[in-house]
């Protein structure tokens, strides 16, 4: 097994959460709290390695918004 993959799971735990649908406002908050750190770091640059994490996470509260908080 490669180094990058025994990282991975090493830390899946930890990242695991930040990477499903929320379902409750509590999950919500994190994932808006893990958004704008991401985009801090340096994820509101399209060419930045971070950039399809923010993506990802600017998704998953979009979508919870659409259900949850309709405009």
């Amino acid at each position: 097994m490669n180094n990058k993959i025994t990282m991975a799971l090493s830390h899946w735990a930890f990242v695991a959460p930040l990477l499903q649908r929320p379902d409750t406002e509590a999950d919500y908050q994190t994932l808006v709290e893990a958004l704008d750190a991401v985009l801090d770091a340096g994820g509101a640059d399209e060419t930045h390695s971070l950039a399809s994490l923010a993506d990802y996470l600017g998704n998953l509260i979009e979508e919870y918004e659409a259900e949850h908080h309709p405009v």
